[in-house]
C-alpha cells in the first residue's frame, strides 16, 4: 500500500491504513460491491478480500401510533421517532394539512405534544420524516372527548297523587350515548303510565302518579367507559282519600230520623258512595244523599234516612274514590223490631283465592250469629274464619273438592228462636296451561307447538296472540282446537314470524296466559359484498378507525368481518376470499382481486383520492 492516502475520485479516498472513506454518501453508493485488494511490495503477490455492500441509512420508524384518546383539557403525546442519517427531518399534518402554529402543540424528541387538549384537534395526524436518502410516515388518529355532562329539569317537582310527572333529561359532551332513567335506584322501563319519548328516551312522562312513584329520579347517560347522571326529588303530595270523622254504631227506634255523615279529604276531590250489605243505595222518598265542600277543599258527604223501619238495619258504608286510590268505613245501624235474616243469592268462588260469604241481618236485638256446612259448625278446619259479631265467614285458599257446597247462618233472634237462611257456593276451577317452548327453528322449517290445557273446568276458549296482538291472517298461521287443546302450525318459516306467541285460556273462572318466544334462526347472507380494489404501494389508510382483532399487524380483521390492509405491499396483490358462516345453512363466499399500483401510476389511472385500502365484507 502507498505511504499516504490516495484519493480515488472526489467523493473516495483510500488512507494508509487501508481504510475507504466516501465523502458525501450518495443513494447510488448501494449499488456496488466493495473489495480490498492488496499486493505484496517485495513479492507482488496479490490477493483480495471478500465483498461487501454499502447500505444508505434512510430513516427507519421506531416509534408511532395508531389511535390515541384523551379527555379535554388533558395533555397528549403523539408518538412519532426515527433513526437515519444525516438525522432525518420531521413535519406533522392534520386532515391533510400542514398543523397550524399553535402554542399548545410543541415537537418534542419522542413525538408532537399537546397541551389543553381540545376537542377541535381530533382528526387524522400523519407525520412525515425524511433525510436525503428516503421517507417514512406515522399515521394516526386522536379523539379528544369531552366529559358528558348531565342536567335533569325541572329542578324542583312537587305533584299530588294521580297527578302527571314529566321530566327531561339534558346531555352535553356527545351526540351518541346511551341513556337511562331510574327512580330510588330502580330502572324504570315503559309502560301503561310510563312513556319515553325523544331519540334517545330524554323525555320521561309518567301519568297517574302513585304516592309510592315519588323519590329520586335519576338520567343516566354512558359512552362507552364515560358516564355521567344528574338527579331530581320528585315529591307527591298524599292524595290519597282520608276519611277525617264518620258516623258510628248505633240503635234507633222505627220512624226515627236518622243522618250518617262521611267526612273525606283527597287530591284530586274523592266521589263518595253509600251502600247497605254490600247493595248500592238508591234515593227515593225516604233516602237522601248528597254532599257540601269545606273551606279547606275537603268533601261531607251525607246519607239522610227518615221514617227509619226494620229493613234499613244493617251495615252501613261510605266508599271514598279517587285516581290516587280508594278508602272506606262501616258500622252497623241497628233499628229495634223483629230480628231476621236477608235472603242470600248463591255465590261463585275461584279456587285458590279467599272468599267472604255475609250473612245480613236486620232489625234488633239478636243474640248470635253461626255458621254450619254439612250440620257442621264452622269452623272446623284452620282456612275457615267466622266472624260473630258481623256475620261473615272467610273462607281461605278455596278448594273445589273441599268447600263447594251448601252454607248455612243460623241466627238466635230470641231465646231458644232461631233463624235461619242458606246459600250455595260453587268452586270454579282456572285454567292451567300447560308450560311450553320453541325448538330451535331456522328459516324454511315447519312449525307445530301445542298449548294444552292441563286443569280447569270445561268449557275452556283457547286463543293466540303474537307481540301482543290477535295473529295476522297474512302470516299464514294455522290454529287448530279440539276441546282443552290448541296447536299452532307454521308450514313454511319466514322473518316474519319471529316475536313472542301467547297462548289465552279462558273458562268461567278466569283467563290465563303463557307465552314463548319463537327465533327463526337465519343462514348468512352477503349485505356488502367485497369488490375488486386497487391499492397504492406503500400507502396507508389513515381515515379507518378498526376495532382490530389482531392490532399491531399491518393486515387485520375488523370486527365487522371488513378485511384492512395498511401500507400496501406489492405482494398484497392477488386474488382473496371472504367466507361467512354460522350454524345455520350453507355457507356463502365471494372472491375478489387486489391490483397493486405505485402511486405514480394510481394517480395517473384515477385522478382522486377515493381508494380506502379495504376488502369489506358483512
Amino acid at each position: 500500500m502507498p505511504a499516504g492516502p490516495q484519493i480515488c475520485g472526489a467523493r473516495f479516498l483510500i488512507t494508509s491504513t487501508g481504510a475507504l472513506y466516501i465523502l458525501d454518501v450518495q443513494k447510488e453508493d448501494e449499488l456496488f460491491n466493495y473489495r480490498c485488494m492488496t499486493r505484496h511490495r517485495y513479492t507482488s503477490e496479490t490477493r483480495q478480500s471478500n465483498s461487501a455492500r454499502l447500505f444508505v441509512p434512510a430513516p427507519a420508524i421506531l416509534d408511532g401510533f395508531e389511535k390515541r384518546e384523551v379527555m379535554a383539557s388533558h395533555r397528549v403525546e403523539l408518538p412519532c421517532k426515527a433513526s437515519g442519517h444525516p438525522a432525518p427531518k420531521y413535519r406533522w399534518l392534520k386532515n391533510n394539512r400542514p398543523l397550524e402554529s399553535d402554542s399548545r402543540f410543541r415537537q418534542s424528541v419522542t413525538g408532537l405534544l399537546i397541551e389543553r387538549a381540545q376537542p377541535s384537534d381530533t382528526g387524522s395526524y400523519v407525520c412525515e420524516v425524511w433525510n436525503s436518502y428516503g421517507n417514512a410516515e406515522v399515521i394516526g388518529r386522536l379523539t379528544v372527548k369531552e366529559p358528558l355532562k348531565v342536567v335533569v329539569s325541572p329542578r324542583k317537582v312537587k305533584g299530588s297523587v294521580g297527578s302527571q310527572v314529566s321530566l327531561t333529561c339534558s346531555v352535553t359532551g356527545s351526540d351518541e350515548y346511551e341513556l337511562s332513567w331510574y327512580r330510588n335506584g330502580d330502572k324504570i322501563n315503559t309502560g301503561a303510565n310510563v312513556r319515553m319519548n325523544g331519540i334517545n328516551k330524554e323525555n320521561l312522562v309518567m301519568d297517574g302518579m302513585a304516592k309510592s312513584d315519588g323519590g329520586v329520579y335519576q338520567c343516566f347517560a354512558r359512552k362507552a367507559k364515560m358516564s355521567a347522571q344528574d338527579f331530581v326529588q320528585v315529591i307527591l303530595e298524599d292524595g290519597t282519600p282520608k276519611i277525617l270523622s264518620a258516623f258510628s254504631e248505633k240503635v234507633v227506634g222505627p220512624n226515627e230520623f236518622v243522618s250518617l255523615t262521611c267526612h273525606v279529604k283527597g287530591t284530586p276531590q274523592p266521589a263518595v258512595t253509600w251502600t247497605l250489605d254490600d247493595d248500592v243505595i238508591m234515593k227515593d222518598s225516604r233516602h237522601r244523599i248528597g254532599h257540601s265542600i269545606t273551606a279547606e277543599g275537603n268533601v261531607v258527604s251525607y246519607l239522610n234516612i227518615s221514617h227509619t223501619q226494620v229493613r234499613d238495619s244493617g251495615v252501613y258504608r261510605c266508599t271514598c274514590n279517587n285516581s290516587a286510590g280508594t278508602v272506606s268505613y262501616q258500622a252497623r245501624i241497628n233499628v229495634r223490631g223483629p230480628a231476621d235474616i236477608r235472603p242470600m243469592k248463591n255465590l261463585t268462588a275461584i279456587a285458590g283465592r279467599d272468599m267472604y260469604i255475609h250473612c245480613h241481618v236486620i232489625g234488633y236485638p239478636y243474640y248470635s250469629i253461626k255458621w254450619f256446612k254439612n250440620s257442621n259448625l264452622l269452623p272446623f278446619n284452620d282456612r275457615q274464619r267466622a266472624f260473630e259479631n258481623n256475620g261473615t265467614l272467610k273462607l281461605l285458599n278455596v278448594q273445589k273438592e273441599l268447600d263447594e257446597g251448601e252454607y248455612s247462618c243460623h241466627v238466635l233472634v230470641q231465646p231458644q228462636l232461631f233463624k235461619n237462611q242458606s246459600v250455595h257456593v260453587t268452586v270454579k276451577v282456572p285454567p292451567f296451561i300447560q308450560p311450553f317452548e320453541f325448538p330451535r327453528y331456522s328459516i324454511g322449517h315447519r312449525v307445530f307447538v301445542p298449548c294444552v290445557v292441563r286443569s280447569g273446568d270445561l268449557p275452556i276458549s283457547i286463543t293466540w296472540e303474537k307481540d301482543g296482538k290477535p295473529i295476522n291472517a297474512s302470516l299464514g298461521v294455522t290454529i287448530d282446537n279440539i276441546d282443552f287443546t290448541s296447536s299452532m302450525r307454521i308450514s313454511n318459516l319466514q322473518r316474519v314470524h319471529n316475536g313472542t306467541y301467547t297462548c289465552i285460556a279462558q273458562n268461567d273462572a278466569a283467563v290465563v296466559k303463557y307465552q314463548s318466544q319463537l327465533i327463526v334462526r337465519v343462514p348468512p347472507r352477503f349485505k356488502v359484498q367485497p369488490q375488486d380494489q386497487d391499492g397504492i404501494y406503500g400507502a396507508g389508510v389513515p381515515q379507518f378507525q378498526p376495532i382490530a382483532l389482531n392490532s399491531g399487524f399491518r393486515v387485520q380483521l375488523l370486527g365487522n368481518g371488513s378485511l384492512l390492509i395498511k401500507h400496501v405491499l406489492e405482494e398484497d396483490a392477488g386474488y382473496y376470499l371472504c367466507k361467512v358462516s354460522n350454524d345455520v345453512g350453507a355457507d356463502v363466499s365471494k372472491s375478489m382481486y387486489l391490483n397493486v399500483k405505485s402511486k405514480k401510476q394510481y394517480y395517473t389511472d384515477i385522478h382522486d383520492d377515493r381508494f380506502d385500502g379495504s376488502l369489506s365484507s358483512s
